[in-house]
């Protein structure tokens, strides 16, 4: 076995992109905006981008999906 597939460990997701935890929520992506912006949800902007910690996204219930 080769020293890189020995080496080579999946590194767990730290943040969500806001489009990416809407998809994990199933909540409008406006709606991760919207709570982003007036900081009723905990994130951090890196530049433009808001990302979303995992350890929030994770322990929220996913809302079912509306027809």
């Amino acid at each position: 076995m080769s020293t890189t597939t020995q080496t080579a460990v999946t590194a767990a997701r730290q943040y969500y992109r806001v489009k990416d935890a809407a998809a994990v929520l199933g909540v409008p992506v406006r709606t991760l905006y919207h709570l982003a912006e007036t900081e009723q949800i905990p994130c951090r902007r890196l530049g433009t981008v808001i990302l979303i910690p995992a350890s929030w996204v994770d322990r929220e219930p996913a809302q079912p999906r509306r027809r």
